[in-house]
């Protein structure tokens, strides 16, 4: 038996597609191209408005008979009820999985490499058994989607209000601009071609502890975002980067109540806020 931590990620649920035609119906739906995950990879995707808006991301894993995802609890029924829809007649079988959902920081067996960082582990699908739910184990997980600027569903965006470039999601895998039409994919390919995203995810630190997910950040009094995912003096947040850039040019100090932060653009990234 494995002596490797398993957090159990109580949030997370499961989807099982599988059929003659699970494949090509979701290659026409998701920003993934599964013709780039092997059997036992994952990816990383979302299921788009058709004004290109995010209506809910997840990972999602090739198995030898279908694709199993990996979303946020509370985006489940929503996700089935899409799936049922886009469906039709189509040779498709949607089934929400009993398995839970763990993550461990060492490869075991069995474990899925989580395709957005590698801050972020390897995924198990399974039995939780033995798996742990310490604060200090969800802290400590916290702090690495802190440490690789990597999006949460319900604290760093809200599903329906945000385009993937707002979160990155261009630069962390989660959309393909080759693989041909899905839903959505007119928006982002012009947001892409035409550079004109003006929201991104940063990372905010401080000297002295940061407030609660949702408090705004200003400069000169005007908001240019506001705080996401939040562990001690660190957080991200989703910024109007045209605006930061504007307040750093004029020598104009940020805001986050009291606090005078840094941000912090990711290193993945090509965008500036110089």
């Amino acid at each position: 038996m494995s002596t490797t931590p398993i957090l159990h990620l109580a949030h997370r649920a499961l989807v099982r597609l599988s059929g003659s035609e699970a494949e090509s119906l979701l290659q026409r739906l998701i920003t993934t191209d599964l013709d780039d995950v092997s059997v036992g990879d994952a990816g990383y995707g979302a299921l788009l408005t058709p004004q290109g808006k995010i209506l809910m991301d997840f990972l999602v894993t090739r198995q030898s008979d279908g694709f199993l995802f990996d979303l946020d609890q509370d985006q489940l029924e929503a996700f089935v009820k899409k799936m049922i829809l886009y469906r039709m007649r189509s040779d498709v079988t949607i089934e929400p999985m009993p398995d839970s959902v763990g993550v461990s920081l060492k490869a075991i067996k069995g474990a899925i490499r989580d395709p957005r960082a590698t801050q972020l582990g390897w995924r198990i699908y399974g039995d939780r058994k033995g798996w742990q739910s310490s604060d200090a184990l969800k802290n400590d997980y916290l702090e690495r989607y802190i440490e690789a600027v990597v999006p949460q569903s319900g604290v760093d965006f809200t599903p329906g209000d945000v385009f993937p470039h707002d979160i990155n999601f261009d630069f962390l895998g989660g959309l393909d601009f080759e693989k041909g039409c899905y839903v959505g994919q007119e928006v982002v390919s012009r947001m892409q071609h035409r550079g004109t995203a003006r929201r991104r995810l940063v990372r905010i630190t401080s000297e002295h502890a940061l407030p609660a997910t949702g408090t705004p950040i200003t400069a000169d009094g005007k908001v240019v975002g506001a705080l996401g995912t939040v562990a001690g003096n660190k957080a991200l947040a989703q910024v109007r980067i045209d605006r930061v850039s504007e307040a750093n040019g004029a020598g104009t100090p940020l805001q986050v109540e009291e606090i005078q932060p840094t941000v912090e653009v990711p290193d993945y990234a090509n965008f500036t806020i110089d």
